[in-house]
Formats: structure tokens, sequence, C-alpha cells
């Protein structure tokens, strides 16, 4: 019987020898097969997906059956009113309706085809707009504001606004009590306007607008004369007029407004 030679250990490596890496053992021949990259485009995509339904909570539920059919006429009525419960009658009540829907390029809820009818309030403050039904059309807001001049355009200062959608599923009429905060920007508005009177005063106004600033200085022991100044900081310009009539127009560096 043949016997076996002694196991030896295999020598030391020399000093200052790289030690052999540990690692698990392969097979011969086998390698580790690289994870499957995941598409760039899909990740994104789902993740844009699940953030437009985090924007859009209960996107997925079924929408509520419309009381109307097309063409029928939905009544939006109310009064506008201040903080003090007096009404404001002359404000401008405007019927904001677009079709609302998830926007996944931006990410965030989207109106298009917005359409817009606008009415005045009378004496006592009310209002009221029809609206013929159109079952495109899914967002409606009320916003109640004034009109002010900003050069040669008239603008809403828009000072309320209330979503009525909700509302409006609940069958016509959609009655709305709105009420202003602000009250003393519609009154320092009015006052202005009721206080251009001469040529010179409109010719201003026409071209420039509503002033961002008015300041009057009356003269003691004469009260026939006055002097008025209109401040537009976003044009430079000051007009100064003295009973009236255009006694100066100044230019200053443009200010603009926060």
């Amino acid at each position: 019987m043949r016997s076996r030679p002694p196991c030896r250990p295999a020598p030391a490596p020399p000093a200052g020898a790289p030690r052999p890496a540990r690692g698990r053992r392969l097979a011969r021949g086998r390698h580790p097969a690289p994870a499957a990259p995941r598409p760039l485009a899909a990740a994104l995509g789902a993740a844009a997906v699940l953030l437009a339904l985090a924007l859009a909570p209960g996107l997925a539920a079924p929408a509520a059956a419309s009381p109307y059919a097309d063409g029928d006429r939905v009544r939006f009525a109310g009064v506008v009113t201040d903080a003090a419960g007096r009404p404001l009658p002359g404000a401008q009540v405007v019927l904001e309706a677009g079709h609302r829907y998830i926007s996944l390029r931006e990410l965030r809820r989207t109106d298009r085809d917005v359409r817009r009818v606008s009415v005045t309030t009378d004496a006592q403050g009310e209002y009221a707009i029809e609206w013929p039904w159109d079952g495109y059309y899914n967002h409606f807001v009320l916003l109640a504001g004034v009109t002010v001049r900003h050069g040669r355009e008239e603008n809403l200062e828009v000072l309320e606004r209330e979503d009525v959608s909700e509302r409006v599923l609940a069958g016509s009429p959609v009655v709305s009590a709105i009420v202003v905060h602000n009250r003393g920007l519609v009154d320092r508005l009015r006052d202005f306007v009721a206080s251009v009177k001469s040529p010179d005063e409109h010719r201003v106004y026409e071209e420039m607008g509503t002033p961002d600033d008015v300041k009057r200085l009356n003269y003691a022991g004469r009260p026939e004369e006055s002097e008025v100044s209109w401040w537009y900081f976003d044009a430079g310009r000051v007009y100064r007029f003295r009973n009236g009539r255009l006694e100066q127009t100044e230019r200053f560096p443009p200010v603009q407004r926060f």
C-alpha cells in the first residue's frame, strides 16, 4: 500500500507582497450576470404618473353625474358685500369657466379653453349670470373686483375669488355671497375717478391710467387754490396739476413695485 506524502503548508508570501483578495468562488468559465438596467424613460413615466395622481386625489374616482343637459341655463346669483355686510354696488363679478385636467408634462392642474362672463352689481350689490351648460366645462370660479385703468387698457383688479365647481353639480341656481375685505381700495379708486374733471386731467388719465399714488396740497388762506400730483412709479413720471390745469411733468428713474 502506497503511502501519501505528508501535507506541507504553503509557503508564506514574502514581506511586502500583496495579499490575495478573498471572495466567493466562481465555477470555471462562469461570470456573474449583470443586472438588467431599468429603462430611464419608463422610470420617469411612472414617477410622473404617481406625482400626477398625488396632485389629484380622487382622480380615479368616477365623475359625478351632471344634473344638466347641454344647453340648459345655469343661473349664478348672489350679493357682493364688504366685511361689515354693506352692499358693494358697481363691482364687477366674473364667471370664469374652463376645462380642468392634469397635465403630465407640467405635473399640475391646468385649465384650457377658459371663457368669461362679466356683470356689474346693482345698487343693492346683487348680481346674476346665466350660463348655457356645456358638459366640456368642469371648473367654475367667481371673481369679484373693480376695473382699474392701466395706460390705455382697463383691467380687472381681482379682490376675491370663489371656486363653485362642486356647487354647480348640486343644481341651479348657484347662490354665492361674496365678501370683499378690501373696501378701502374700492373707495379710493372711486374717489379718484370722481375727482378727474378738467380736460388736462382727463387727457393724462386716458393716456396713463390710474396713478400709483396721489398727493394733494392745499394752500393756507387760499381755499380756492389746490395742487395735486399724480405719481406713476413704473413709468417714472409725476404730473402736477394746479386747480385742474397741468403745470409740470417730471421724470425720474422708474421704481418697480413689489
